[in-house]
């Protein structure tokens, strides 16, 4: 080997050597930014509270300011697309319910995205869905409801706020299962529809728990039932489904904490940690258990194979409902 060509070797380990150090030193410093967590819903809503929430937990453990960008629209999908496409470098996270991709890829022939373009983090927290009546109906029980709607010749109206959302896909069970006939009736938001509610507008809708229990309490609208295995502890007088006799009229939903595909295992165990940090407080879980949801960080692992499952039982109701949204 000649002086030279042991030259040329040298120079390029070491260009390779320095190519490689401030990608090191980025890694090893991470975040030396702002992280951003892309919120798929409205600010004010549900997950947009827990993500504010989580904020300053998250802030002190990174050492970074952590941004909410709210970008909501089409079941989800602007969101998820949105952060696919970004870099794997842990500055830009996706909070998304189990929409994204346990039930659009059931009702999309084409998504623009693909769930391996995304690092599960963990799961964040599991909410319960509620059917509500409005207090102008003679309806106090599921079985009642039914009754009512089957003595009425052009059938009920049902609230729906995110057309192929799991409450959507509720008032599409719920149709499949007794034969009812049943019109849904688009709103902006959960406010809306409550209102709607109020007033008798429309007769029901199937929603979860945040926006309504200030109303239940006031006796503004009814709760009939919930979902979820048990009773929720903030409506102890309300049954279950299952203890209405209808266990599979509907499922609860969860939201979840993502990443694009790429992230390396250092910076995803670091999001992980400061995630952990955001859903321990005490303030956030007493908020949260107030309106019936449950906080159920997981790891990353163990919210793989629920991603798994959960696909594979919505796809299932999809596929019963025969509804699909292209």
């Amino acid at each position: 080997m000649t002086t030279t060509s042991i030259g040329r070797r040298a120079l390029a380990g070491a260009a390779l050597g320095l190519s490689l150090a401030p990608r090191a030193q980025a890694q090893g410093a991470w975040p030396d930014r702002p992280v951003r967590i892309v919120v798929a819903f409205s600010a004010g809503g549900e997950p947009d509270i827990l993500a504010r929430a989580m904020q300053p937990a998250m802030q002190a453990v990174l050492g970074q300011p952590v941004v909410i960008d709210n970008r909501p629209g089409a079941t989800t999908l602007i969101a998820a697309e949105h952060v696919a496409q970004a870099r794997p470098d842990g500055y830009t996270l996706l909070l998304t319910s189990s929409t994204t991709f346990a039930v659009n890829p059931h009702l999309f022939s084409r998504l623009p995205y693909r769930l391996d373009q995304f690092r599960p983090i963990t799961q964040l927290m599991r909410a319960q869905l509620a059917l509500y009546s409005s207090p102008k109906l003679p309806v106090r029980t599921v079985a009642e409801l039914i009754d009512y709607a089957r003595g009425r010749p052009n059938g009920i109206t049902y609230a729906t706020t995110n057309r192929g959302a799991v409450a959507h896909l509720a008032g599409e069970r719920m149709k499949q299962l007794t034969g009812l006939t049943m019109t849904d009736v688009a709103f902006r938001g959960s406010a809306a529809a409550a209102q709607a509610l109020i007033r008798g507008d429309v007769d029901i809708g199937f929603d979860g728990l945040a926006t309504y229990l200030g109303l239940l309490r006031s006796g503004e609208v009814r709760a009939l039932a919930v979902t979820g295995d048990k009773r929720v502890d903030v409506l102890p007088d309300v049954p279950t489904f299952a203890e209405a006799g209808f266990p599979d009229m509907a499922q609860g939903y969860w939201y979840g904490l993502f990443a694009p595909a790429g992230v390396p295992d250092a910076i995803a165990a670091r999001i992980l940690a400061a995630t952990r940090a955001g859903l321990a407080g005490d303030g956030l879980t007493a908020q949260m258990v107030a309106q019936g949801a449950t906080m159920e960080g997981i790891d990353p692992a163990a919210f793989q194979d629920l991603l798994t499952s959960e696909s594979a039982r919505w796809g299932a109701l999809i596929q019963g409902i025969g509804l699909k949204l292209d």
